[in-house]
């Protein structure tokens, strides 16, 4: 795309959103503001624009204004195609091999996806399945094709990163602004409501957050400079302002992941500065004022009120095992079918939780696509667990193992795994894609790809020292007294030749 065409684009955009939200001046700037960034950061490659168009979209989808939600229903599964579709006519670019874990990851997408095209055939909800199959099938693609086309080259894959980061980070900013112009961020702060912001609920701003933090670590130890660390400081307050328990507790967990990865030093070290700060804190008398305030003692009602932490997720869990095992173990209800379960199931007992929502993704999985789907979604998690346990946690890594490890544990408390209509699977899934794609393999680092074992060159030995001995070498015959004055005399001679 010339840059005359990107700037008409991006200028038509701003002004049809405008117009839109022509009632809600926020949301009207905000949105404007993105685009102007988007431009101003990315000037040629359109690839990467479209990608900031496509999660502004997936973030209005999931929006509390319903103006924004109709808007972009349809336009962000057009802006995925268009991203598949640029990606694959994009000529000049090294094409990456998929193999090992990133052919099993892949592998395991494109069968569930195919699963739930497929499970529309028995749906409770054909037409809902149906669609939403095709959404994930758009998913996949966009996983693949960024594997093959786009993230070969790591400079091009940590560019694309930023773009998503900075949209997020975005997003939380417009939240924290949403919420002092709807007033509802003053009593956020003293804990008497929860921070939704943008978002339709303060789960979905907690989610989002607790993926911006990470990947914004990730970008800065790629690049070393602090300002890739900006985003982090709005999405960390959007956090606490949602008093998430699940959004909090994944990242401290993908912190401390990371850390007992780098080693017992930075442990040590980490254990050693908290220790100071809390003895800096209680010397200036701050520790009181934190914990006594009425936000701090919100936080921690939201995790002591009660007798059950998970909020009555437990028994809807136990609902959800008890439908799906007494009716449809093997293939489920249909994908995306759990929004109309309610009727079906009578939840007498749970009316009053949202039982609609299972809040748990692997369970969802298995009650709307059954017994079919658990070895693809075994593949998934034992992929995503390679990419934690056996990833290097250097430069970008370390931030992308912590929000594969955030990820895999907000998805046993909510239902977003595979709930492409907001922005969490793909994040996820591409952060996972990304970690696979620059795996280190398990050969030798002296063997060649092509090369088998007992082809390998021996390593050259420095002067003066004696090669070890090699299998298939010739004994070597000791020397008696006799050589030893032959030897030396063929020396001498030499010698004197010279």
């Amino acid at each position: 795309m010339s840059r005359l065409a990107l700037y008409a684009g991006t200028a038509c955009l701003v002004g049809l959103v405008t117009v839109l939200t022509l009632g809600d001046l926020l949301i009207a700037s905000g949105a404007a503001a993105v685009f102007a960034l988007l431009v101003l950061a990315w000037r040629t490659d359109g690839w990467r624009w479209l990608l900031g168009l496509t999660m502004v979209l997936l973030v209005c989808a999931s929006s509390n204004v319903q103006m924004l939600v109709d808007a972009s229903y349809y336009s962000r599964y057009v802006a995925v195609g268009c991203l598949i579709l640029w990606a694959l006519c994009v000529r000049g670019r090294p094409v990456g091999r998929v193999t090992g874990w990133t052919a099993v990851f892949v592998g395991a997408l494109w069968s569930l996806a195919g699963l739930a095209i497929l499970s529309s055939t028995w749906s409770v909800v054909p037409l809902e399945t149906l669609q939403r199959g095709v959404a994930l099938l758009l998913l996949t693609m966009l996983v693949h094709v960024v594997i093959r086309r786009r993230w070969p080259d790591r400079s091009t894959m940590v560019g694309d990163l930023r773009t998503i980061y900075l949209v997020l980070g975005m997003s939380t900013v417009a939240s924290i602004g949403y919420g002092y112009v709807d007033d509802t961020l003053v009593p956020a702060i003293d804990g008497s409501v929860r921070l939704e912001g943008v978002f339709h609920n303060p789960n979905m701003l907690g989610m989002v957050s607790a993926l911006t933090i990470p990947l914004g670590w990730a970008l800065y130890r790629q690049s070393g400079r602090w300002v890739e660390l900006l985003g982090v400081v709005p999405a960390a307050a959007a956090l606490l302002l949602s008093q998430s328990r699940t959004g909090l507790v994944a990242v401290l967990v993908g912190a401390l992941w990371i850390v007992l990865r780098h080693g017992i030093g930075p442990f040590a070290r980490l254990a050693v500065g908290g220790t100071a700060a809390l003895l800096v804190a209680h010397l200036f008398d701050l520790l009181p004022r934190l914990t006594g305030s009425a936000f701090g003692q919100q936080i921690a009602t939201r995790f002591t009120d009660g007798d059950d932490l998970s909020n009555g997720r437990t028994r809807m869990w136990e609902a959800t095992i008890d439908l799906w095992w007494q009716n449809h173990p093997a293939l489920g209800f249909g994908y995306a079918s759990r929004d109309h379960l309610v009727e079906l199931a009578s939840y007498d007992s749970i009316a009053g939780l949202a039982a609609g929502v299972v809040h748990n993704s692997y369970l969802q999985l298995l009650l709307e696509l059954g017994l079919a789907a658990a070895v693809p979604l075994l593949l998934l998690l034992l992929a995503a667990g390679r990419a934690v346990l056996r990833a290097p946690v250097s430069q970008a890594n370390s931030g992308l193992i912590w929000l594969i490890v955030t990820g895999l544990l907000i998805q046993v408390t909510e239902s977003a795994m595979f709930g492409t209509g907001h922005t969490y699977p793909y994040v996820f899934w591409l952060a996972v894609a990304a970690v696979l794609a620059h795996l280190p393999s398990d050969r030798r680092p002296d063997q060649r790809p092509d090369q088998r074992p007992d082809q390998q060159r021996r390593p050259r030995q420095r002067p003066g020292r004696r090669r070890p001995a090699q299998v298939g070498d010739r004994p070597s015959r000791p020397r008696t007294r006799v050589t030893a004055r032959l030897a030396g005399a063929g020396a001498a001679g030499g010698r004197r030749t010279r």
